[in-house]
């Protein structure tokens, strides 16, 4: 992208933060949630979900163009190793798959910056999603079939419908570039989407760079960091721990005591990115978020310099 199309986009992208904070507030609520509005802002038709997702090894079948400059979505499951595209996910949004035996549901939200992936087993059933084209607090909403309940792609929480108030199981995966996790993971399998465009559309790439935060017209009031700034969250209830790559690369790892739970943050890097386990050396879920968006998401969101529990381990 050139200099001077990026030049207009952001412009362009600016000037539209007023049209779309309009549109929000003139599209119909599906519900309100804890004083939030469910916004239904477009048609579900226009962001197609997978049903079963089609994976295939990078080398030989895969027809999409991946660069290796492309950030993936990666999970591993009892060994078997999984890649979703963010540029795939920023066309499709919702895609179930089974890793290992394992239900999963990738879920991706540009205006966030969410990427996460959740265990579609609830209440002894597994379910099947799709997207709706609904935000609450300026994140993807999507639904499962059986029940119609709308849940968050940022917290898993099932907002409104029969299962209002359960919450998805996250499962660990990380962000990084396409790459880095074929190196790591040379067996992996890659969604794939009979050649469909596996880089970000034009407008996401434009949006990341935009001072837009969302579409409704919200402005982050925390100057701990910029509202576009990209953080790892790990959550306990309505609770956050926030950090950024880059402060864990700097220590390599960090042990902390977050909502009563001593934890320990490591740097890979191999995959250029963090990991989380407990005290009993389970890995935990972290979740990549603006930092707008977390401070919509938890009441009380730290940051790891505020946490006087955390301390640098000798190398």
């Amino acid at each position: 992208m050139s200099r001077r199309v990026l030049a207009i986009g952001v412009f362009l992208a600016a000037g539209a933060t007023g049209c779309f904070a309009h549109r929000f507030r003139e599209r119909p609520r599906i519900a309100v949630v804890d004083g939030d509005p469910i916004v239904d802002m477009a048609p579900a038709e226009k962001f197609p979900s997978v049903e079963r997702a089609s994976m295939v090894p990078l080398k030989g079948r895969y027809r999409e163009r991946l660069d290796e400059d492309d950030r993936v979505l990666g999970l591993a499951v009892r060994g078997a190793a999984r890649a979703y595209p963010i540029g795939l996910l920023d066309r499709f949004e919702v895609v179930n798959d089974d890793v290992a035996g394992r239900p999963v549901v990738v879920v991706r939200c540009a205006l966030s910056e969410v990427a996460s992936a959740w265990d579609r087993r609830v209440e002894g059933r597994v379910l099947l999603f799709e997207g709706t084209g609904a935000i609450w607090r300026d994140t993807l909403v999507f639904v499962d079939r059986q029940t119609r309940t709308y849940w968050s792609a940022a917290t898993g929480l099932a907002l409104s419908g029969p299962l209002a108030g359960r919450r998805l199981t996250g499962i660990p995966a990380v962000v990084t570039r396409a790459d880095r996790w074929e190196e790591v993971h040379p067996d992996s399998l890659y969604l794939t989407a009979g050649g469909a465009e596996a880089s970000s559309p034009l407008m996401m790439k434009v949006y990341r760079i935009s001072p837009m935060q969302g579409v409704s017209g919200a402005r982050a009031t925390d100057r701990r960091h910029k509202p576009k700034d990209v953080l790892l969250t790990f959550e306990a209830g309505d609770e956050a721990l926030a950090f950024t790559a880059a402060e864990i690369e700097e220590r390599e790892s960090v042990e902390t005591t977050f909502a009563g739970e001593p934890v320990r943050i490591d740097w890979q890097p191999d995959l250029a990115a963090p990991r989380l386990v407990d005290s009993a050396g389970l890995e935990r879920p972290l979740l990549t978020m603006y930092w707008f968006a977390i401070g919509r998401h938890y009441g009380r969101v730290v940051t790891l310099s505020e946490n006087q529990a955390a301390v640098r381990l000798p190398r």
